[in-house]
């Protein structure tokens, strides 16, 4: 529900591809990101296999369809990501043995059509993670130069 009521969140203030949400006239709301890092980090102790679960879940259910709270589901991933290290080094391992062939012609469809600037900014939030990884480290480099030869 943490993550779900985030992503939601990360919709409604315009984060990744969904667009901003009409808020009405002098209302200022602050994203709720911050604290779903909170809350996440908090449950980890206890319950770092089914965030893990979950947060693969949200990947790969988001590369299958068009519903826009589902196109913003990758930069929403990427900002948690970005904000919580542990986060990071919680998934990193299984992602990187997800991304199949399958899965990265999925993720090249589901972002072939950004704009040119959104889809650098990604690319540059995603080097910045890779950048930060420590964990797996090897295993990382290693699909990279795989992936990256013919």
């Amino acid at each position: 529900r943490v993550l779900s009521c985030g992503l939601k969140d990360f919709c409604a203030h315009g984060g990744g591809d969904a667009g901003p949400a009409a808020a009405p006239a002098g209302e200022k709301r602050v994203p709720k990101i911050a604290s779903v890092v909170g809350i996440l980090g908090h449950l980890a102790s206890r319950h770092a296999g089914s965030i893990k679960q979950e947060l693969l879940r949200m990947f790969h259910e988001s590369l299958g369809s068009g519903r826009e709270h589902h196109k913003a589901t990758v930069p929403f991933l990427l900002q948690l990501a970005l904000m919580s290290p542990a986060l990071l080094g919680t998934v990193s391992a299984e992602l990187v043995d997800s991304l199949q062939p399958p899965v990265l012609n999925q993720l090249h469809q589901h972002f072939s059509a950004l704009p040119r600037e959104e889809l650098e900014r990604l690319v540059g939030v995603v080097v910045h993670l890779i950048s930060q990884t420590s964990a797996g480290a090897f295993r990382l480099l290693q699909f990279l130069v795989g992936t990256a030869m013919p």
